[in-house]
C-alpha cells in the first residue's frame, strides 16, 4: 500500500527561491523546523497498551526509540510523576494516547473529564518547549448524542457533549487550536488488530467464523478508519508539522454496520445469519476529512474490503491458534 506523502518542508531554500519564504525571519523559522523534524529520535508513547497505542507502538519500533511506560510506571494525572519522568528521559516527541473513558456501553468514570484533561496539561507543561505532541481526539467531541454528517472541526463547541469523555476530548482540541506544538487528530472508528474482540468488525468476523449469527443493536453509518492508515497518518506528522491543529482523521468513504457484516460474509463465503435488536438507522458518526486531505493530498486509503479482508484473516489465525 503506498504511503502517504505530505508536500515537503525540508527543502527551505527552495521555497525562498519560490517566494513562498519572504523574510530572513521567515527563513531562520522554517529552517529551525526543518531541523527539529529531523532531530526526532526518541518518543514518549502513552497508552502503549490499548488498541490504538498497540498499533503504533508495532508499527514505530523499528523507526524510533519508544518509550512505552505503563500507568504503574507514569502517572499522567500527577504532576509530580510526569515531572520527575520527563527528568530522567530525553523525550523528543509525544504521540498521547492515554484517556479514560469512551467505552460503548459503560458509563464514563466521575473523573473522567478532569482526569484526562490533567494528563494532557501535565505533559503540555513539563516537556520540552520544542517537543511536539500529537493526541487523539474523537467524534464525541462533536456532541454524539445527535446525528454527526461530515461534521467539520470548525463545528467544536457548538453543541457541547453530555458525556464527560466528550467533553475532555472537546477541550482537548479547543487547547490544541491555542498552541503550535500540539496536533489533535479526531478519530471517529477505528478498526484493525489489537481491538477487542466485542468490538466491530472483529465481533462480526468472530461470529462468521464460529458460523454464528451476527446481533446488531442498531444499524449505524460510521467512518472506519483501518489502524494501518492512521500509524502512516500519524507517521506524515511526525516527519512534517501540519498547518491545522484539529484534524479529522476519517476516510473517503461511510459503512454501516450492515454493509460490514455482508462484507464479512462475502469475504468468508459463509453468510451468517444478520439480525437487528432495534429497527431504522441510529445516529450516524461520521466526520468531514477536507482537511485532512489538504495536509496530505496524496494519501492512499486502504480500501474497506481490503481493511477487513486482512483482518479476517488475522482472526482467523488466533482462533486456530486456541
Amino acid at each position: 500500500m503506498p504511503s502517504g506523502r505530505l508536500k515537503p518542508q525540508n527543502d527551505v531554500f527552495l521555497k525562498f527561491l519560490a517566494g513562498d519564504i519572504n523574510t530572513e525571519k521567515e527563513l531562520f523559522k522554517s529552517k529551525c523546523t526543518a531541523i527539529i523534524i529531523l532531530m526526532v529520535k526518541n518518543i514518549l508513547l502513552t497508552g502503549s497498551g490499548g488498541f490504538v497505542g498497540k498499533n503504533l507502538k508495532e508499527y514505530f519500533s523499528k523507526k524510533y526509540s519508544l518509550l512505552c511506560p505503563r500507568s504503574f510506571e507514569l502517572d499522567l494525572r500527577n504532576y509530580d510523576s510526569v515531572k520527575s519522568y520527563f527528568e530522567k528521559n530525553n523525550v523528543d516527541f509525544i504521540i498521547h494516547c492515554a484517556s479514560t473513558g469512551g467505552v460503548r456501553g459503560c458509563d464514563d468514570p466521575v473523573s473522567c473529564e478532569v482526569d484526562n484533561l490533567n494528563m494532557l496539561q501535565n505533559l503540555l507543561k513539563l516537556k520540552r518547549k520544542d517537543a511536539r505532541i500529537i493526541t487523539f481526539g474523537s467524534g464525541a467531541a462533536y456532541a454524539k448524542d445527535r446525528n454527526l454528517h461530515k461534521v467539520k472541526e470548525s463545528q467544536i463547541g457548538d453543541v457541547i457533549p453530555k458525556d464527560l469523555y466528550g467533553k475532555s476530548k472537546m477541550e482537548s482540541a479547543k487547547i490544541a487550536l491555542t498552541r503550535e506544538d500540539m496536533l489533535c487528530l479526531n478519530i471517529f472508528a477505528c478498526y484493525g488488530k489489537y481491538e477487542k474482540e466485542s468490538r466491530f468488525p472483529s465481533y462480526a468476523i468472530m461470529q462468521n467464523l464460529k458460523k454464528e449469527p451476527v446481533v446488531i443493536n442498531q444499524n449505524v453509518i460510521f467512518d472506519y478508519l483501518y489502524i494501518a492508515d492512521l500509524c502512516r497518518i500519524v507517521e506524515c506528522f511526525i516527519k512534517n508539522q501540519p498547518k491545522n491543529k484539529v484534524i479529522n482523521v476519517t476516510p473517503e468513504n461511510s459503512i454501516s454496520l450492515f454493509e460490514i457484516a455482508q462484507t464479512v460474509n462475502k469475504i468468508s463465503g459463509y453468510k451468517s445469519p444478520i439480525s437487528f435488536k432495534a429497527c431504522g438507522m441510529n445516529f450516524e458518526y461520521t466526520g468531514d476529512n477536507s482537511l485532512l486531505l489538504e495536509e496530505i493530498p496524496d494519501f492512499k486509503f486502504t480500501s474497506i474490503e481490503e481493511g477487513l479482508s486482512q483482518l479476517f484473516y488475522h482472526c482467523k489465525n488466533l482462533l486456530n491458534a486456541v
